[in-house]
């Protein structure tokens, strides 16, 4: 028996599948159709497909979850499921269920489905959108070739590409998609998408109510940090106007937060407006209860028995009487996070091994305009690590890992333990800091904590490209730096790719000229020697050579061989961000036909020596990633030291020549620097830093030797090498200025025996990704050079001010261009420096 095609949806189906299930605009699903001779139960004979070109009907069925032979209802939830998980493939932008027949007690079903659309090219247009643009839209939108059509994907880009613009204060942002039959394809669908950002929407005015013990000002500026109204200035370029829903959200808490901080406990929003003015900007009125200010009471801790209370009453830092800070103090408990630098309660319960501790502050009554409050600490058991995993690493070995990390299986479990294997890790430039994460796993059972750390390596050996212009010649470096060396496998020709890598080495080979200028140099380290803590040794050797003819034709010639070794040991105390150098240096120097000056005497034929101890004590914190640290800092201090021959002879250097004087040289030279990083608004880094230096002889009738002096001038390019002077950056001032001094040390051509360097930067990252990271700088600095403690003057500086932009890539490194203005002239220039072009690789400055 035939019957003839009908529609078998259901009610039950259509209306389960109406509201979750056809997100395509062109689906549909037919209307029911009351047939008593169709319903029944039936065996499943057959299916029949047509309108799809891309699937067979046993895939289709496949699909349904139906098979042949089976029973099913009609109507019945079988086929409302195969309908729905049609659906779920998102392959078909129609589906349709009929009866095809019925014989007996067998019945075929027929599936109309309609293939969804797939997307051909897609084009990108609208105001500031160029090629890279498109691709970055595309690629960020997963817009591919052959990406199936859906409604789902056109909502998506309807609300994810304006948000975009939205956060940049373009509130009206849209789009519009045209869609053509592909030209190659009449199967694909070529999309243009015109993005529409419109114009910027700023926030006219933010006003308060209610408010009579906090301004207006204080209350746009610590409450609402993100949402800010119209300001001119240094601030409108920091913090620009824009309105953002959920940041909007988030300062409404900020500004409760800042009430409770204040000591004002019950203050609350009463309402809150949005709205647009004629002008189409925003305007915003919050209406405030402040309430009234509260103070500290009585403070108790209950249930702690490692840390006696009055330990912890001094780490609180409360006490009675105080306002009643609620958010310092709960932070200072160990709630909301706590504090930045772990010196909360909670989390010296947790560096100490008590992972499980609970640190509860309870506000336990109120007495008038007093606060009762009682920290209650559950301290539980201590918790140990216990399996310690890592993955990411293709080309470091484990054992270089190993040693760097502070979680260890079986140690006590310490929060800083993490922190500082975090910044280690980083540090080691091995892996993309931006992409280092951890899966912790506490097992409260048995007091243990599981821990697997997650590593992306990134290109680690560099081709160095190190250029600049100074001193009317150009100077550029070549050179290989491979970071993540391993020595060990160098014969192993198999590990070379392009040489053996993964134990954490060093290995540059150099080669630097110019003009007139020549160096050659090679150094390894390897960072971990011996011991339990890390121990690098260094070596390096190195030559250069300066050659150039006089007036006369005549060859002038400087030759200069160093070789040095060092070890820098991590410390323990005062804490292990601390390290010392030691290290051994040995310089020749040869001229010929080379003016040098010592004193009011030149000398043109000569050699001299020069045999020095150099320590170094410094701690670095600054991190976590070293390309862009956004916290900690950086301090140096170190000593070169020569042996003070004077002392053990009794040469009358009075009637000495000046070349038999410095034969072997003698000196000492101290330098200090300071970097330290600090996040100022959002992203925005603030690096303040200070540096000075020092030297001169043990014998007054010697002094200081014509070598090893400072420089001040430029981007410091090949300091230190070129006649044995050592260059410091000053931007806005040509590269090794021969008049960094003033006038009474005209004679020493611009190297001095003291100076001072200070500069104030701030940083802002475009983009910190793995394949570049760029930031942008602007900066002011100062600095000088003296020659004598009695003409020195730490105020009387060469200032300049200026802006950059700084390129890191793993294969080249770091390359930078600087723009600055030098506002002060030279000891025999007439006018200010003026505006100078700074273009550096590889240089820190």
């Amino acid at each position: 028996m035939k019957f003839r095609l009908l529609p078998i949806i259901m009610f039950v189906a259509s209306a389960h599948f109406y509201g979750q299930v056809t997100p395509q605009d062109s689906t549909r699903v037919n209307n029911p159709v009351h047939a008593d001779s169709q319903t029944g139960t039936y065996t499943l004979k057959d299916i029949v497909v047509d309108g799809v070109k891309k699937y067979t009907p046993a895939q289709i069925l496949r699909f349904t979850g139906l098979s042949k032979g089976e029973t099913v209802d009609i109507p019945g939830q079988k086929i409302s499921n195969a309908i729905k998980k049609l659906w779920d493939t998102q392959s078909f932008s129609e589906v349709e269920v009929y009866v095809q027949s019925i014989e007996g007690e067998t019945v075929v079903l027929r599936f109309h489905l309609q293939d969804l659309k797939e997307l051909g090219e897609v084009k990108f247009t609208g105001k500031g959108i160029g090629k890279s643009k498109n691709e970055k839209l595309a690629k960020d939108n997963n817009l591919k070739p052959g990406t199936k059509i859906t409604q789902n994907l056109v909502s998506s880009l309807k609300t994810n590409i304006p948000k975009e613009y939205i956060k940049k204060g373009f509130a009206d942002a849209k789009i519009t998609i045209q869609d053509k039959v592909n030209a190659n394809d009449p199967s694909l669908v070529d999309w243009t998408i015109n993005v529409d950002k419109g114009k910027k929407v700023k926030i006219d005015h933010i006003e308060f109510e209610g408010n009579t013990n906090v301004t207006d000002a204080k209350l746009r500026k610590k409450g609402f940090k993100e949402t800010k109204q119209k300001r001119f200035g240094i601030g409108g370029i920091l913090k620009p106007s824009k309105y953002i829903e959920e940041k909007y959200q988030e300062d409404k808490q900020n500004l409760i937060n800042y009430y409770n901080s204040l000591g004002y406990r019950d203050a609350t929003i009463v309402s809150d407006s949005v709205w647009r003015n004629k002008r189409n900007n925003y305007e915003i009125n919050v209406k405030l209860n402040e309430g009234k200010k509260y103070y500290i009471g009585d403070i108790t801790f209950t249930g702690n028995t490692v840390y006696p209370t009055d330990y912890l009453q001094r780490m609180l830092g409360y006490k009675k009487g105080d306002i009643y800070d609620a958010v310092g103090f709960n932070k200072k408990v160990g709630e909301d996070g706590g504090k930045e630098d772990d010196s909360d309660i909670k989390s010296m319960y947790m560096n100490n091994g008590y992972l499980f501790s609970n640190v509860t502050p309870v506000e336990k009554s109120v007495t008038g305009d007093a606060v009762n409050l009682e920290i209650r600490i559950n301290e539980g058991e201590k918790a140990t690590w216990n399996k310690v995993t890592w993955q990411g690493n293709t080309t470091t070995h484990d054992h270089v890992i190993l040693r760097a990390l502070r979680t260890k299986p079986g140690n006590l479990f310490a929060k800083s333990d993490i922190k500082r294997t975090y910044f280690d890790l980083a540090g080691m430039s091995f892996f993309d800091p931006q992409q280092i994460g951890q899966d912790i796993n506490p097992n409260q059972q048995d007091n243990t904590v599981d821990i697997n750390w997650k590593l992306v390596e990134k290109g680690s050996s560099q081709v160095q490209l190190q250029a600049g212009y100074g001193g009317n010649s150009f100077i550029g470096t070549l050179g290989l730096t491979f970071n993540n060396f391993s020595l060990r496998n160098f014969l192993r020709f198999k590990d070379f790719k392009p040489v053996p890598q993964g134990d954490g080495q060093t290995l540059s080979i150099q080669a630097q000229a110019g003009q007139y200028f020549q160096n050659y140099g090679i150094s390894f380290t390897e960072p971990w020697v011996f011991g339990t803590r890390p121990t690098a040794l260094s070596v390096s050797i190195n030559n250069s050579r300066v050659k150039y003819s006089d007036s006369a034709g005549n060859a002038q010639k400087l030759n200069i061989f160093s070789a040095s070794a060092g070890l820098n040991k991590q410390l323990r105390w005062p804490d292990d961000y601390f390290s010392l150098y030691t290290g051994l240096q040995y310089q020749k120097y040869n001229f010929s036909n080379y003016p040098f000056e010592f004193g009011n005497t030149t000398e043109y034929y000569g050699n001299a020596n020069n045999l020095s101890l150099n320590l170094g004590l410094t701690r670095n914190s600054a991190g976590i990633d070293p390309i862009f640290p956004t916290m900690g800092s950086n301090i140096e201090l170190s000593a070169k030291l020569t042996p003070p021959y004077s002392l053990f002879s009794n040469k009358d250097y009075s009637t000495m020549t000046p070349t038999d004087k410095y034969k072997w040289m003698e000196f000492y030279k101290i330098k200090f620097k300071a970097d330290v990083y600090n996040e100022i608004v959002g992203k925005l880094v603030l690096r303040s830093s200070a540096e000075m230096g020092f030297m001169d002889g043990y014998n007054k009738e010697l002094g200081a030797p014509p070598f090893e002096r400072f420089y001040v001038g430029g981007t410091g390019l090949f300091g230190g090498r070129f006649d044995g002077r050592e260059l410091i950056p000053l931007r806005g001032y040509e590269n090794a200025s021969t008049y960094g001094g003033t006038v009474d040390d005209i004679t020493q051509k611009g190297g001095g025996t003291i100076y001072n360097r200070f500069t104030l930067e701030l940083r802002y990252p475009i983009s910190l990704n793995q394949t570049a990271k760029i930031y942008a700088l602007t900066f002011a600095e100062g600095g000088n050079v003296w020659n004598s403690w009695g003409s020195y003057n730490p105020f009387q500086l060469k200032r300049s001010v200026g802006v950059g932009v700084r390129v890191y890539m793993g294969a080249f490194g770091l390359i930078g261009f600087d723009f600055a203005y030098g506002f002060d002239k030279t000891v025999l220039g007439t006018e200010p420096s003026g505006w100078k072009t700074h273009f550096l690789m590889n240089q820190s400055l």
